[in-house]
């Protein structure tokens, strides 16, 4: 998966796209010959593992950012070519499509002085600007669906004395650059695997769907009365996809305080607090700060060379689950949720694996104490070529897993309200997966979302009526705005009442 296609898979998905971007830069840039399909002599075809292919001068580099989805292309005397594809949940017009292409612009060339947009066709407009000795060509070809619109941005940058004699080299650039999927072979064997029920060996606690044929392991583990740990680990036949849900060996964990360090209790220490109960003294984690550790510490050791390539807090997961659980709060206790994913790639067994887990800590707040556990832990670990095999069974194991009601009520006393818990807190779960960072590189309607600003917490939305860019805390999917200025955000598509207009959201 670890290719640019996942990315520009969202323009590849409009028909005809690509014919109108190419063919509209012969006039965007003001050139008028056409290349052909065979390099010219002293020219290189580069065919890059992420998923392009692009024809360049010998000596010149091309490299593309797996994270942002740019395609960097540099010459040996200042010349550059930067395409990068867009997707955005909206219809594009000429304005807001214009405040994108300046936007994506001015990351680019930040000190570039731009004229006003021209605009080139109902679907393309171009900027012309200067930066210092440098002449630049900003420009974007778009077409739009009932899913939203999808565009190409185009970068030129070159010293102007070089600029007209390299106008050519640049549309050969743009004409011969392709996307490209993942080969055949990678296509094979994504059908799912028949499901069977598997049954906890050990206390009949639960039961899970895992696939027919794998090695299923685990059970609920139980070190007190108070403290079980359900556990699943299924493999396949040629051990090649791991994929698990809980791990026995994470306790329960109790926050360091002044008593317990009066006591003798520090961080690392184990603390017991009765009930033969084992509570390990150590800071609270965030879902994201521990799955990464856990990463860290239970998977790079048979994952060579391991690589995250995201983590990240999931809110809108934890929001949606807290309101399960707040349900069946008890007065004078706080219970918080949060959760957090990571996906990563590595090589293991000679061929290179990609990988993705999910956790959720629960901590319990009361007067001077505070407790917390692992709640959710789930992952894989499988071949690149098998990413999205593995990510769809494991979602069907976390929508299968089923408590005994028995069982419950013999631990518990609560089997319905235990139960009720279970199935909508999995539901919860299955979704988050599903908009994972392995899946959203295969997902048009997830691209839009990675593009905020993680560091300041913000993201940039454009005003479709009046062109305006600013910038909006982040954390939902879908921002408006009234006649008045009044912003709203919201996480589904449904207008908070007939005054406000959706806002475009910029990549």
């Amino acid at each position: 998966m670890r290719r640019l296609v996942v990315v520009f898979a969202l323009v590849v998905a409009f028909a005809g796209f690509l014919g109108i971007g190419y063919v509209a830069f012969r006039f965007l840039l003001g050139s008028s010959s056409f290349s052909t399909s065979s390099a010219p002599p002293g020219w290189v075809e580069k065919k890059d593992p992420q998923g392009f292919i692009v024809q360049i001068p010998r000596g010149w580099s091309a490299v593309g950012d797996r994270t942002s989805g740019k395609v960097e292309i540099k010459g040996n005397s200042g010349e550059s070519v930067t395409l990068w594809p867009v997707f955005v949940a909206a219809r594009l017009n000429s304005s807001s499509a214009t405040s994108i292409v300046r936007g994506l612009a001015k990351q680019l060339s930040p000190a570039a002085e731009w004229l006003g947009p021209e605009p080139m066709g109902p679907s393309a407009i171009r900027l012309r600007g200067r930066s210092g000795s440098d002449l630049l060509t900003a420009a974007m070809a778009w077409n739009t669906s009932n899913k939203g619109t999808a565009g190409l941005v185009y970068l030129i940058s070159c010293p102007e004395a070089r600029y007209q004699s390299s106008q050519d080299a640049f549309v050969h650039i743009l004409e011969s650059f392709r996307m490209f999927g993942p080969p055949a072979s990678e296509e094979k064997g994504q059908e799912l695997p028949r499901f069977v029920r598997w049954d906890d060996p050990r206390e009949h606690a639960f039961s899970v769907d895992v696939p027919e044929g794998w090695m299923a392991n685990g059970g609920m583990f139980r070190f007190a009365s108070v403290d079980t740990r359900p556990v699943v680990d299924a493999a396949s036949p040629d051990g090649t996809i791991h994929i698990t849900g809980g791990d026995k060996d994470i306790p329960p964990f109790t926050m360091p305080n002044q008593m317990l360090a009066f006591a003798g209790f520090r961080e690392g220490s184990w603390y017991s607090p009765g009930y033969g109960v084992q509570m390990m003294v150590r800071r609270y984690q965030t879902g994201a700060e521990f799955v990464r550790s856990y990463v860290e510490s239970k998977i790079a050791p048979q994952c060579i060379g391991l690589v995250f390539d995201e983590t990240r807090d999931r809110p809108d997961i934890s929001r949606a689950i807290n309101a399960i659980y707040a349900q069946f709060s008890n007065s004078g206790v706080r219970t918080q949720l949060s959760t957090g994913e990571t996906a990563f790639h590595c090589q293991s067994r000679g061929q290179p694996m990609n990988g993705y887990y999910l956790a959720g800590t629960m901590s319990t707040l009361m007067t001077g104490n505070g407790l917390w556990n692992v709640q959710i832990l789930y992952g894989f670990l499988a071949p690149s070529a098998q990413t999205r095999q593995a990510q769809a069974i494991l979602e069907h194991m976390v929508q299968s897993f089923q408590y005994n009601p028995q069982w419950s009520a013999m631990q518990s006393g609560i089997a319905m309200q235990t139960s009720k818990i279970v199935t909508q807190t999995n539901n919860e779960i299955t979704n988050m997966i599903d908009s994972s960072y392995w899946n959203r590189q295969k997902t048009l309607d997830e691209i839009s979302r990675r593009r905020s600003n993680a560091t300041l917490g913000v993201e940039d939305v454009i005003d479709p009526l009046t062109g305006d860019q600013m910038k909006v805390e982040s954390g939902s999917n879908y921002y408006w705005i009234d006649q008045h200025g009044a912003i709203v955000g919201t996480n589904t598509d449904t207008r908070p009442n007939l005054d406000f207009r959706k806002m475009v959201q910029l990549p």
